[in-house]
């Protein structure tokens, strides 16, 4: 029979103190009979108390080896009291601690495993990422900002990101509170490092923030620099390229002029229509890399426009006498419609020549034979807008926004022989902008299609140009750099 632990005290206490007690006072007389059931009496109460004591000393020091992270400590106590129950219950608490530590080590082990992934991808970004908390501290870069910024990892982390980076949109700086308050997109000059500057596209993504992670706001730094750089080594191999073959080709073209002028007497029909189309041919190929030229220029931002007043009607039909061999040869009705005197406009003489040609150009080429090709204009206060109309093939509606874009060329069945580079109307586009005036068209497919553009009207007072009709200095100036 197994006693509880009360139980036990009470043994312990009997046998140990009132038993010996009890013996010495009615039972022995004799002194020395008396210590000597003393001692036997320290003794069997130390034995017991030892004894009934053990699993305590057993429990405070598996208690100990716990708290020093030995988790296989485990209690064997078959007392039969209290203390096994502790010892159960202990048990039970060491399987559980154990358990949910190494469940927390596996979750530990896969959330480094997931940041080590995590680092690695943010690595490869060749675009810079840093990522910002609620007060606008720095929380994570990655290889590509610290290379773009100047500063490193160690520098960036929990530093406020308004004290080391500074963004600039012309001379206005860009903010966190303004980047940071809703998605946000806009090229910018980035200042970091020792003044270090680098021109970004800067991209800014608002995060649900919640309070375990703390984030708020992510910045993404696509570096322009390189691509600026390769750009301008494409413009300039290009300008070069076409420099070099506009110099021979306009040999060429004036050879030929001069030996078609000189010979069409003399030569067979046979051989001046080889001439002719040699000509032609070599006209066709200078336009090119004239086009090729121009679109350098307006890249590069060294295309110049030169305004003045200018005597409009004196270009329409300068235009129209230069393209009238190429409409004859289609049979084509080319006509020029003024119904009254034209103020002079604002342009400048060779571009807007460029312009008309163009589309004069254009509206023969995607006309068929027999049809007609008219141009008109009218007159507003402030502007005067022309319109080239053709009776030919027409544009489908989904390509009309298209049209003005670089290299853009129409494709369907009925233009699928057209010719051209997809230029010409970026270029005149160009132009006409620059000039302060607007072009667009209209057009539906087997009906023909209208070309339109404004120009401004020349205001004169004194001989002076009246600035009130323009809001550009440079235009006042007579020279525009595009």
């Amino acid at each position: 029979m197994k006693l509880l632990l009360w139980q036990k005290i009470i043994l312990v206490f009997f046998l140990g103190i009132l038993a010996p007690l009890l013996i010495n006072l009615f039972l022995i007389q004799n002194i020395f009979v008396s210590i000597l059931v003393g001692i036997l009496t320290i003794i069997v109460s130390s034995f017991l108390v030892f004894n009934f004591l053990k699993p305590l000393h057993n429990l405070v020091t598996a208690s100990e080896n716990l708290g020093d992270g030995n988790f296989n400590q485990r209690m064997d106590i078959r007392s039969g009291d209290e203390f096994e129950n502790i010892g159960t219950s202990f048990n039970l608490m060491v399987d559980k601690i154990s358990h949910t530590f190494q469940n927390l080590e596996k979750e530990k082990d896969a959330a480094v495993s997931e940041k080590s992934k995590l680092d690695e991808v943010l690595s490869s970004i060749i675009d810079g990422i840093i990522a910002i908390d609620f007060n606008k501290n720095i929380i994570l870069v990655n290889k590509a900002a610290e290379e773009i910024t100047g500063f490193t990892n160690a520098q960036l982390h929990d530093q406020s990101i308004d004290k080391l980076i500074h963004l600039f949109d012309g001379q206005e700086e860009i903010l966190p509170k303004t980047y940071c308050q809703t998605d946000f997109r806009r090229n910018a000059k980035l200042v970091g490092k020792d003044g270090k500057q680098t021109k970004v596209n800067l991209a800014t993504a608002k995060v649900g923030a919640t309070i375990q992670t703390s984030l708020s706001c992510i910045l993404i730094l696509h570096d322009l620099s390189k691509e600026e750089a390769l750009e301008q080594m494409k413009l300039d191999f290009v300008s070069m390229v076409s420099h070099e073959l506009k110099t021979p080709l306009t040999s060429i073209v004036g050879y030929l002029s001069v030996f078609a002028s000189e010979n069409k007497e003399k030569l067979p029909k046979e051989e001046m229509d080889l001439i002719d189309r040699s000509f032609i041919s070599a006209q066709e190929l200078l336009g090119l890399v004239q086009n090729i030229l121009n679109v350098n220029k307006i890249e590069s931002s060294q295309m110049s426009v030169s305004i003045e007043p200018l005597d409009y009607s004196q270009v329409l039909t300068k235009a129209m006498d230069d393209l009238k061999g190429q409409a004859n040869q289609k049979n084509i009705i080319l006509n020029l419609k003024l119904d009254q005197p034209l103020p002079k406009v604002l342009a400048d003489p060779s571009r807007t020549s460029e312009v008309v040609t163009n589309l004069v150009a254009n509206a023969i080429n995607y006309t068929d034979p027999g049809g007609k090709v008219e141009v008109t204009t009218t007159v507003s206060p402030n502007e005067l807008t022309t319109i080239v109309s053709d009776t030919g093939v027409g544009i489908p509606q989904e390509a009309i926004p298209h049209l003005f874009n670089k290299f853009f060329r129409v494709s369907n069945q009925t233009q699928k022989a057209s010719k051209g580079t997809g230029l010409g109307l970026y270029i005149a586009k160009s132009i006409v902008d620059k000039m302060r005036g607007k072009i667009w068209v209209e057009s539906e497919v087997g009906k023909g299609s209208k070309f339109m553009f404004t120009l401004p009207i020349s205001t004169l007072s004194s001989g002076i140009v009246d600035s009130s009709k323009f809001a550009s200095d440079e235009i006042l100036a007579g020279a525009l750099n595009y």
